[in-house]
């Protein structure tokens, strides 16, 4: 591709070369280190190309080889520029899309976000637009490093952002870090004294405690926030007497039966759509942040919209102000139907399903399963209770209180 572009700006000639020994005239063009290519055999003839430069050169080389040239066609930019010599607005025009361009190249106009996936990328813009990172906005405006600071600080599950500009488009990276809260949560239970406190109401059926005081035994009933590992630990002296109390951080595993209060319901009759196949297409052009659309005026009473958007650029990294659409829709109608009562069932199944695994996956073990599904003739309704054993104990800071000394 770039030695044709170099050969286009130099301009070539395709020459057909007949005569005495043809032959011999591609031997002396050898042996001068003249470049010829696309060199073909037409009814005893040769035709080939060769530079402007060359062909300037090969007067001497027909005469010695006793052979006829003549030109059959002129590429190039130089022939190009000659035919069009009488055309002055055609210089103007191309020196005014050059600075058009020029000018065009002075702006951002794509802004690409990568690595982000629990942030979503129009959660991303529009806090870059609040702060004036927008499309449009010029490069020289543009502070990376100021954009990775505001990013990390206003995004704290972001461990690592990167910005760059390329062409007319800025390149955000970002790496985030969805364990970044539990993180800090443990950081401050490490550097502050704190209870183990019950997050839902339970049995106790085991306690093991690493630091801190027992607050309750296995078979005592809690409810939710109950301290069940207290973060305070007596000082005894050498009789075994308490002589003050130190705060620590509470730890241990307190596991405890619970249970769940499972309810579902759903309507047996249900909006379902059916397409008929029937489109109309459109196209969009977005310049800037303006948006034009051109449609079909006759419209569907139902109808779904997809609309697909290309940006117009002349490189992998140089994004122009335009952008070309397809807009299509597609009509479709409303049926009512109802689920049968096998359906039904199996829906409310998998309901229930869905509501166990997501217990399953928090680490809660399920132990009983008392959940009855009654398929009424509108409504299919789920009712019970769900009997578990998990882990309830969880961290809380403790007020800063005077320690008590006997």
């Amino acid at each position: 591709m770039l030695i044709w572009l170099f050969r286009y700006l130099k301009g070539f000639v395709r020459i057909r070369v007949l005569g005495y020994s043809p032959e011999r005239f591609l031997n002396l063009c050898k042996a001068r280190r003249i470049v010829l290519w696309d060199l073909q055999n037409v009814e005893n003839e040769y035709e080939m190309n060769l530079s402007i430069r060359d062909f300037r050169k090969i007067r001497p080389l027909v005469k010695k080889a006793r052979a006829h040239v003549t030109v059959t066609e002129r590429h190039g930019f130089p022939f190009f520029l000659h035919r069009n010599r009488k055309r002055k607005m055609f210089p103007v025009g191309m020196l005014a899309c050059c600075m058009l361009l020029y000018v065009l190249s002075l702006f951002i106009w794509d802004i690409r976000i990568e690595g982000n996936r629990a942030r979503s990328t129009d959660v991303l813009l529009t806090y870059l637009a609040e702060e004036q990172i927008v499309h449009g906005m010029r490069k020289r405006d543009v502070d990376c490093k100021e954009i990775q600071t505001m990013l990390r600080i206003h995004f704290p599950d972001l461990t690592w952002v990167s910005a760059r500009v390329t062409g007319t488009q800025l390149l955000i990276r970002v790496r985030e870090n969805q364990d970044l809260e539990t993180e800090q949560q443990e950081a401050a239970n490490t550097s502050e004294s704190s209870d183990l406190v019950a997050v839902r109401a339970g049995i106790i059926t085991g306690i093991l405690v690493r630091s801190g005081t027992a607050q309750v035994q296995p078979g005592d009933e809690v409810e939710a926030g109950t301290v069940l590992i207290s973060g305070t630990v007596d000082i005894r002296d050498d009789s075994g007497d308490a002589v003050g109390v130190q705060e620590v951080r509470a730890d241990g595993d307190v596991r405890a039966r619970t249970f769940y209060v499972y309810e579902d319901s759903f309507a047996r009759s249900r909006e379902v759509r059916h397409f008929t196949g029937k489109k109309r297409y459109g196209v969009s052009i977005r310049a800037g942040r303006k948006l034009l659309s051109f449609t079909d005026p006759r419209t569907f009473s139902l109808y779904t919209t997809v609309e697909t958007e290309h940006p117009l650029h002349l490189t992998g990294n140089f994004y122009l102000p335009l952008s070309f659409g397809l807009i299509e829709r597609a009509e479709y109608e409303v049926y009512t139907e109802k689920y049968t009562a096998e359906e039904a069932k199996g829906l409310a199944e998998a309901h229930l399903n869905e509501f166990l695994n997501n217990l399953l996956q928090k680490g809660v073990q399920i132990v009983g399963n008392d959940v009855k599904i009654d398929n009424g003739r509108n409504f299919c309704v789920s009712k019970g209770k769900i009997e578990a054993l998990e882990e309830i104990g969880i961290p809380k800071i403790r007020q800063k209180e005077q320690a008590a000394f006997e």
